[in-house]
C-alpha cells in the first residue's frame, strides 16, 4: 500500500481538534471547581496538601477566591493560612511570608488564638527552611506559649517536634532526642488516632538522630516502626523521609550498591510528588555512595544537580557544605584544580557561616525566655529618667568620679585581656608539643633501660595503648575500668601511675581529656559550635562545671574564652 502524506490543512485541523479537546478539560475541570462549596474544596485541599502539594494548591486557590466573595474574616483568614502553608511547601517563600502576614494580621483582628497559633508556627518554619534558626525558634516559641495557654495537645507536640528539629540541626543531639522521646511517650499515652500523624513523625525524628550520633541500631529500630505505621497513600512525605532514613541506615553500614539501588527506586515516588527539594537528600547520598565507590564523575553529576535545585528553588541545604567539600575532592582527584579550588573556598565560607549560627541559635535556647522585653525596660528608664530631674545637679557633681571609676575600669580590663592573650599565646605553643607527641608517641626503651620490673612495664606499655585508643574519653572511665583492661588491680595501679606518671589517676585522667579537648577544639570548627555541655560530654566528663573548672585550672582560661581566643586567632 503506498505511503500517503497527510495534507497541511488537514494537520491543522487536527492540531485545532487537540487544542480544543485539552481546553475543553481544562475549563470543565475550572467550571467544576466553581460549583464546589466551600467545605468541599476545604476536604480537597486537606486531602493534597502532604502527599501532592501542587494538587492543593489548586484547592486553596480556588478556597480562597470563593471566600473573598463571603466577606467572612474568619474564613479569609484560614484560606489565606492554607495558601501560605502550601507556599511553603513548594519553596515560594516570598508569597508564603505575604498570605501568612495577611491571615495573621486577620487572625489578630478577630482574637482567633488556633489562626495566630498557626501562622506564626509557619513562620518558623519558613525562617527554619531558610536556615534562619534564631528567627525561628523565636517563633516556635510564642507559638509553644499560645498552645500551653490553649491546652491543645497536638499543637504542643508539633511545636515541641519543631524546637527539637532545630536543636537536631545544631549538633545538640541529645537533648533533641530527649525531646522526641518525650514526645513519643506523650502521645502513645493519649491513645488518639488524631495524633498518628505526630506519633510517625517522632519515629522519623529520632531515626534521624539516632543516625547523625551513628546509633544504628536504635535508627533502624525506629525507621522500622515508621515504616509499618505508613504507607505511601497514608502520609506520602513522611513515607519518603523514612525511605529516605532506610537507605542513609545502608550507605552507614557500607551496604553501598543497596543504597544506591533504593534511592533510585525511591526517586520516580518523588518525582510524582512533586516535591522537588526531597531529591536533594536523594542525589546527596548518591553522590556519597559514589564517592565510597571512587566513582567521581558520578558524584559530580549528582552534587552539581544539588547545587542547580538550592540556586533555582532559593532553598539552603543543611548539607551543602558537604557537598562543596566532595565537588572540591573530586574536582582535584580528576586533574581540575581551578574547579577544585572554588568548591573549597565556598567550603569554607559556609563552613564559617554555620559555626556562627550554631553557636548564636544554641547560647539563644539555653537563655531564660520569661524576661522582660527589652522594649519595656527601655520605656521603664525613660519614665525613671523623666522622675529623676530634680537629681540632675547629684548625677553632674559625680560624672567626675564616673568617669574616672571608668578609666580604672578600662584599664584593669585592657591589661586583663593582655594577660589573658599572652596565656592563650603560651598555651597555643603548649599545644603544638601535645601534637607533635601525640604524631610521634614517645617509645618506652629508655624508661626500659631504668624500670627492671616487667609488670611495671607491661603496666605503662599498656597506659600507652590505652591513651592511643583514647579510652579516657569515655564517661565511664573509672580507675577500676583501667585496671580491668590491663589486666592488674586497682592498688597497683594507682601505685604506679603515682609513682611513674607522677600524679593521682585522678589528675592523670583529667590531663588526658583536658589535652584532648585544647587540640580537637583548636582544629574542629564543628566542635567549637558545640554547647559547653555538649563539648564536655565529648570528652567524658558528665556535668558542664567540673569540666570548665578542670579547664581553668589546667590552662588557666575559661573553655569560652579558649573557644573565642581560637576563632579571632
Amino acid at each position: 500500500m503506498p505511503n500517503r502524506q497527510l495534507s497541511p490543512y488537514i494537520l491543522k485541523r487536527i492540531l485545532f481538534f487537540i487544542l480544543f479537546c485539552n481546553f475543553s478539560i481544562l475549563y470543565a475541570q475550572s467550571d467544576s471547581l466553581a460549583h464546589k462549596s466551600y467545605e468541599d474544596l476545604d476536604s480537597l485541599y486537606l486531602k493534597y496538601r502532604y502527599n501532592n502539594p501542587k494538587k492543593a494548591k489548586i484547592y486553596a486557590d480556588k478556597l480562597y477566591a470563593k471566600v473573598q466573595v463571603t466577606k467572612d474574616d474568619k474564613k479569609i483568614g484560614e484560606a489565606l493560612y492554607r495558601k501560605a502553608f502550601i507556599a511553603q511547601s513548594l519553596n515560594d517563600n516570598d508569597n508564603a511570608f505575604k498570605y501568612v502576614e495577611n491571615s495573621l494580621s486577620i487572625a489578630k483582628k478577630i482574637n482567633s488564638d488556633s489562626l495566630i497559633l498557626k501562622n506564626i508556627a509557619l513562620k518558623g518554619d519558613i525562617f527554619s527552611l531558610k536556615g534562619d534558626y534564631e528567627n525561628a525558634f523565636d517563633k516556635y516559641l510564642s507559638a509553644k506559649n499560645i498552645a500551653n495557654s490553649m491546652g491543645n495537645i497536638n499543637d504542643i507536640i508539633s511545636i515541641n517536634h519543631k524546637m527539637g528539629y532545630l536543636k537536631k540541626q545544631t549538633k545538640d543531639l541529645k537533648e533533641a532526642i530527649q525531646i522526641f522521646i518525650e514526645n513519643l511517650e506523650l502521645i502513645r499515652q493519649q491513645k488518639s488516632s488524631d495524633l498518628e500523624r505526630l506519633e510517625i513523625k517522632s519515629l522519623s525524628l529520632l531515626t534521624d538522630t539516632y543516625q547523625r550520633m551513628q546509633d544504628y541500631k536504635n535508627a533502624e529500630l525506629y525507621v522500622n516502626q515508621a515504616l509499618q505505621k505508613n504507607s505511601i497513600n497514608k502520609f506520602q512525605d513522611l513515607y519518603i523521609y523514612n525511605s529516605s532514613n532506610k537507605f542513609i541506615i545502608s550507605f552507614l553500614q557500607g551496604k553501598y550498591n543497596a543504597s544506591i539501588n533504593h534511592i533510585n527506586s525511591l526517586i520516580h515516588t518523588i518525582l510524582e510528588s512533586g516535591d522537588r527539594l526531597s531529591l536533594t537528600t536523594s542525589y546527596l547520598y548518591l553522590g556519597k555512595n559514589y564517592r565510597e565507590l571512587k566513582e567521581c564523575d558520578s558524584v559530580i553529576k549528582y552534587y552539581k544537580k544539588i547545587e542547580k535545585i538550592t540556586s533555582e528553588e532559593d532553598f539552603i541545604f543543611p548539607e551543602m557544605e558537604e557537598v562543596y567539600q566532595g565537588l572540591a575532592i573530586c574536582y582535584s582527584s580528576l586533574g581540575n584544580n581551578e574547579k577544585s579550588i572554588e568548591y573549597q573556598e565556598l567550603s569554607i565560607k559556609l563552613d564559617e557561616k554555620n559555626d556562627k549560627i550554631n553557636v548564636d541559635i544554641n547560647n539563644k535556647i539555653h537563655e531564660e525566655h520569661d524576661v522582660v522585653p527589652l522594649r519595656k525596660k527601655i520605656a521603664s528608664l525613660d519614665d525613671y529618667g523623666q522622675e529623676q530631674k530634680s537629681l540632675a545637679t547629684f548625677w553632674y557633681s559625680t560624672s567626675a568620679i564616673l568617669v574616672l571609676s571608668l578609666l580604672l575600669f578600662f584599664f584593669l580590663y585592657r591589661k586583663k585581656q593582655q594577660q589573658a592573650k599572652k596565656r592563650f599565646q603560651e598555651l597555643l605553643q603548649t599545644i603544638d608539643t601535645l601534637e607533635q607527641v601525640k604524631t610521634e608517641p614517645q617509645s618506652l626503651k629508655t624508661t626500659a633501660s631504668i624500670i627492671t620490673d616487667e609488670s611495671v612495664l607491661e603496666i605503662l606499655e599498656g597506659l600507652k595503648t590505652f591513651e592511643e585508643k583514647e579510652y579516657y574519653l569515655r564517661q565511664d572511665c573509672t580507675l577500676a575500668f583501667v585496671a580491668k583492661k590491663l589486666k592488674t588491680n586497682t592498688s597497683y595501679l594507682s601505685n604506679v601511675i603515682n609513682t611513674y606518671k607522677e600524679k593521682s589517676f585522678k589528675s592523670y585522667l583529667t590531663e588526658l581529656r583536658i589535652n584532648a579537648a585544647l587540640i580537637r577544639l583548636k582544629n574542629d570548627p564543628k566542635l567549637r559550635a558545640y554547647t559547653i555541655k555538649a563539648i564536655a560530654e565529648e570528652f567524658g566528663f558528665k556535668r558542664q562545671e567540673t569540666f570548665s573548672k578542670a579547664f581553668k585550672a589546667q590552662t588557666k582560661i575559661l573553655p569560652s574564652h579558649y573557644i573565642k581566643s581560637v576563632k579571632n586567632q
